[in-house]
């Protein structure tokens, strides 16, 4: 505890307190310390030192509380050494080794037998005073309390030396933060003189990255800032600068300066007028910033928005010019974001204004039977829910005219670089007008095949007008011209069964005339179609007769009508009416117009032309069955006289020897009977092949099937013709089989035979003829092969028909009805026939027959 201690240089510190955690208050600070030999001792001078109030702490020596004591804050140590000097001066001297008791003073109290020897020891000790017996309380109190006074002096001196340490700590701290920060700040800081051109009398270490100067460069004056200002911003800066000085306001500036390299950049400069006592400007300070990169990017920033912008326009443009109709929703909102003109327009009203998905059923699309959609049935609801596009599809728009449109749309997604849904599009366009077309030609080739379907014109009539209601209106009637000058009511179709008959009872009691100003008739007697947009009560009540007529008429309902004239060949025959009524099918238009004329105009035409035709072929029936019935009596009675005059000729063969002198005479003769028979014969067979033509026509060729060989047939026929064939130059030859037997009609199968030879001798330009007959299977094959003229391939299937020839009669002669015989017979037999050949090649005639009938 008393060990010894080095000078410290400098008084410790303030005093705290043992454990202390702050200093010590000022109040009970200056503390007072007794030390003595015996306790009682100090007691007595704790009463005199009473009056003081001092705080005390008493101590004996070589006691463990003493070296704790030295740790208080104590104004002086008296030593008590009345009973022992020595020990005194030995307590004294141990105590002042202590390092906080160095500088505390210690006063000696002392017997009167101290001499000046004990006393000259103490005061070497330093600090120390003394005071013998016999002791003067005042003097006493006196001394303690000078030493108190002195300690709380001493104390207010440590307090402000280091609240001065303090202030210097924190103001050199101050100045490194700001030389620190002044440092770092990124752009310049500076003060200068408020006269242009603004020398600076202060430029932080950013003037030279900013400008290319050193600080100084300014502060020595060697440079003013304002020389750096470009000329084309010196006079706006002087501007607003003087203002700026004039209302002593702060100013915020942004030009452009030039640096030592001469490089041109942009600067933003904030500062602020500093004024003197006399409220005048003494000095400019404020931060220069380099806002060369900021500006650059704004200008890039101003050119990516004017490019945006441009782009946007171009956008706009193209999208208003599309011939269809686009809307574009943000995702996942479903909010409007754009749209052109056309989308407007195709709707009929304006955009809705649709803030999120739900409001999508403002708009007026509709199912086929009139329900509305349901907010999430829209394409782009669906490209909003699912992130994909949607196919075309069709969808009705009821419009708030009445009218429904029928729109192709399809929508599909916007994808951001992300990969996120960022918008849907829609684009749609109106196909109406192309649905009603294809509808109109769909329901036209229907009708069409309808009405070539039958002769019988008035059921295919009837049947028309069903078809068309509900295709060209609610309603529709047909009436037909009589031959006595009235009309007769022949169909009427109505989606409304009540309207229906209506129509029907005013058809009954009321009929069109043909002497009327309007309707019906008078569309017969013009010829003209009746188009009436709109059908008014005014109307009405002009074309009523009655009361009652007029009842009707209003109770049809019709608000618009179109009536066009049945006309074929400078005639007109009867008339169809059209009728839009109230309360009818949704429909893109609710009045007829020129589209719908066009298409009624065609249906009556070709429903005219059907009516036409089936005259027509009526007529045309009746003269061939009149002309079969001429041919069957004509050929009937020409050939009666062919038998007689084909006997005549045979005996005047046998009497030409008899009657006749002179061997050329008998053979000139003879030529001119055999000239005579042959032209007999062929015209025996053209009688005999329109017979057939009329027996064909009217369905009683007769078949007489008994065991016949084709062979044979073939054979005989073959023979009959050689010297025919010999005449003309080519050599028949017969090949095949000799004997194909079958069940056939014997003479119907010669006059088969006959016929495809009598072909291959007349058309087969003097070259051979091939024919052959052969068995296979269960069918028998007759050919008839020539090199001769051949046919050409689109009259291959026309020779087979009757009065039909592949040349010239005028060449080759004949009525064209052979091969439509020779067809008939074939398959009346349960046989085909069939010819191929090219031109200049010949032809082959192929004849199949099953060799048993059934």
């Amino acid at each position: 505890m008393w060990g010894t201690h080095q000078e410290s240089p400098h008084p410790p510190a303030l005093a705290r307190k043992p454990g202390g955690t702050g200093e010590v208050p000022e109040e009970t600070a200056s503390a007072l310390l007794l030390v003595g030999e015996q306790m009682e001792d100090l007691a007595g001078l704790e009463e005199l030192l009473s009056p003081l109030e001092p705080p005390l702490h008493k101590a004996v020596p070589w006691s463990e509380e003493l070296g704790a004591l030295l740790d208080e804050s104590l104004a002086c140590i008296i030593v008590d050494a009345r009973r022992s000097w020595t020990v005194g001066i030995e307590t004294a001297r141990r105590l002042l080794a202590h390092p906080h008791a160095r500088y505390i003073p210690v006063l000696f109290l002392g017997a009167s037998s101290c001499g000046e020897a004990d006393l000259l020891r103490g005061y070497s000790l330093g600090t120390v005073d003394c005071i013998l017996e016999p002791l003067s309380p005042d003097i006493f109190r006196l001394k303690v309390e000078i030493y108190l006074e002195q300690h709380q002096r001493q104390a207010l001196m440590r307090r402000a030396l280091e609240r001065a340490e303090q202030a210097e700590t924190a103001a050199r701290e101050s100045e490194r933060m700001l030389s620190t920060l002044l440092g770092n700040v990124p752009g310049m800081v500076y003060r200068g003189l408020p006269e242009e051109p603004w020398a600076l009398t202060y430029a932080s270490q950013a003037a030279r990255s900013l400008s290319g100067y050193t600080p100084e460069d300014f502060m020595e004056r060697r440079l003013a800032w304002g020389e750096l200002i470009h000329p084309e911003d010196s006079a706006r800066i002087r501007k607003e600068m003087t203002e700026a000085l004039t209302t002593r306001s702060p100013f915020t500036l942004t030009y452009r300066i030039r640096t030592r390299t001469g490089e041109e950049r942009w600067v933003w400069e904030r500062g602020a007028a500093i004024l003197g006592p006399d409220e005048e400007v003494r000095a400019l300070e404020g931060f220069i910033f380099d806002i060369t990169p900021v500006r650059q990017a704004q200008r890039e920033r101003e050119r990516l928005h004017e490019q945006l912008e441009f782009q946007h326009q171009r956008l706009q443009a193209i999208l208003q010019q599309l011939p269809v109709a686009v809307h574009i929703v943000e995702a996942p909102s479903g909010r409007t974001l754009n749209f052109n003109a056309q989308a407007e327009l195709l709707m009929g009203h304006p955009m809705l204004p649709c803030t999120c998905v739900k409001e999508y059923a403002q708009y007026h699309a509709i199912h086929p039977d009139g329900r509305r959609f349901a907010a999430e049935e829209y394409p782009l609801a669906r490209v909003l829910a699912t992130g994909k596009p949607t196919p075309q599809e069709e969808l009705l728009y009821d419009r708030p005219d009445g009218s429904v449109r029928v729109f192709l749309i399809s929508a599909g997604p916007i994808w951001d670089a992300r990969g996120e849904l960022h918008a849907a599009v829609a684009s749609f366009m109106d196909i109406t007008a192309l649905k009603r077309a294809e509808t109109h030609q769909t329901f036209l080739a229907s009708v069409s095949e309808t009405l070539a379907g039958s002769l019988d014109y008035e059921a295919t009539l009837s049947h028309v007008v069903q078809r068309a209601v509900p295709a060209l209106g609610d309603g529709c009637a047909l009436d037909m011209a009589e031959p006595d000058g009235g009309l007769r009511r022949l169909a009427v179709a109505h989606v409304d069964p009540v309207r229906k008959e209506i129509a029907q009872e005013l058809a009954r009691h009321h009929p069109s005339r043909i002497e009327d100003v309007s309707g019906p008739g008078a569309v017969i007697r013009t010829g003209r179609t009746e188009l009436r947009t709109e059908v008014t009560d005014e109307q009405l009540v002009r074309h009523a007769s009655d009361a009652r007529h007029l009842e009707l008429l209003r109770g049809t309902g019709v608000t618009s009508s179109l009536i066009v004239p049945l006309h074929a060949r400078d005639r007109t025959f009867g008339a169809l009416a059209f009728f839009y009524c109230r309360g009818g099918l949704p429909r893109a238009s609710r009045a007829y117009g020129p589209e719908e004329q066009r298409l009624a105009e065609d249906l009556a035409r070709r429903a005219a032309l059907a009516v036409d035709n089936a005259r027509l072929y009526r007529e045309a029936q009746r003269a061939v069955r009149l002309r079969d019935e001429f041919l069957s009596v004509a050929s009937h009675e020409l050939k009666t006289p062919l038998t007689p005059l084909n006997l005549k000729l045979t005996a005047l063969s046998r009497e030409i020897p008899r009657c006749c002198t002179g061997e050329s005479h008998t053979e000139a003769l003879q030529r001119h009977v055999a000239m005579a028979r042959r032209q007999l014969w062929k015209l025996s067979t053209l009688l005999n092949a329109l017979f057939d033509v009329s027996r064909i026509a009217q369905g009683k060729l007769a078949l007489d099937v008994t065991d016949t060989d084709l062979g044979e047939v073939l054979g005989e026929v073959a023979a009959w013709f050689a010297p025919e064939a010999a005449r003309m130059g080519s050599k028949l030859r017969v090949e095949g089989e000799p004997h194909v037997p079958g069940r056939w009609d014997r003479l119907r199968l010669e006059q088969v035979v006959t016929n495809l030879l009598s072909n291959a001798i007349r058309y087969g330009a003097g070259r051979p003829i091939h024919v052959r007959a052969e068995t296979e299977g269960t069918r028998a094959r007759l050919v008839v092969r020539d090199e001769g003229i051949g046919i050409s391939p689109e009259a291959q299937e026309r020779i087979f028909g009757k009065f039909e020839r592949a040349v010239s009669e005028r060449h080759y002669g004949g009525l064209g009805l052979g091969l439509y015989i020779t067809r008939s017979i074939v398959e009346a037999m349960g046989g085909t026939i069939r010819v191929d050949s090219r031109p200049g090649q010949g032809s082959t005639f192929t004849v199949e027959l099953p060799c048993r009938q059934e």
